[in-house]
């Protein structure tokens, strides 16, 4: 069991701890998006270099009934970015920015544009689905039920952004990831849909 949860661990505190060391030591010298560039450059050859061994260990996921890979792909691009679009509406109609600061959010996307689409487009998205679907829930499921397992990853993941905004957005997200991951078998499915996502609110953010 200890070893159990110490693979849980390891990926998200590799993150983790890089994520604040380069805080600590960059300080005011980078901005936000910078500074998730970084450390997406710094953790995914390691991330991957985990992924890489989990899938010699284990075998690679199971292909579901995915149709034709090219449709699927930009099919989950484009639905990463309508459901951005209509769950950050939702989110505003109930006026959940009037309770709960998103300054990080907003810190992120106070950057030039190019460092934002890199980061939070594109490396960000690709270090996250390997930590909390390539690794941790593909390690939760070796002991716990499939429905566990995504309610558990989507849960930490969520938590893990830290507010309480991107919280509220990032979960039923999360749920989504998680499920295209299982389905389909293709970790390039719940990728696509995150950088759609991401892209997507850079997109909007420009617009306003």
């Amino acid at each position: 069991m200890g070893n159990w949860f110490a693979g849980m661990a390891a990926p998200v505190m590799l993150h983790f701890f890089v994520t604040e060391f380069a805080a600590l030591l960059l300080g005011e010298k980078l901005d936000s998006s910078s500074r998730v560039l970084l450390v997406s450059l710094i953790v995914i050859p390691a991330a991957l270099r985990m992924y890489q061994s989990d899938e010699k260990k284990n075998g690679p996921m199971k292909y579901g009934e995915s149709g034709n890979f090219i449709l699927g792909c930009l099919f989950c691009f484009a639905a990463g970015g309508i459901l951005n679009l209509a769950w950050s509406g939702l989110l505003t109609f109930f006026k959940i920015q009037q309770h709960f600061s998103n300054a990080a959010q907003e810190s992120l996307l106070s950057g030039q544009l190019l460092i934002q689409i890199l980061s939070m487009g594109i490396f960000a998205p690709l270090t996250e689905e390997l930590i909390f679907r390539g690794l941790l829930y593909r390690r939760m499921k070796s002991l716990l039920s499939v429905g566990w397992s995504v309610i558990l990853s989507s849960l930490l993941f969520a938590v893990y952004h830290g507010n309480m905004i991107q919280i509220v957005f990032a979960f039923p997200m999360a749920l989504v990831l998680a499920l295209l991951y299982e389905k389909s078998g293709r970790f390039c499915y719940p990728l696509l849909f995150h950088m759609g996502c991401n892209l997507t609110a850079i997109a909007v953010n420009c617009i306003r």
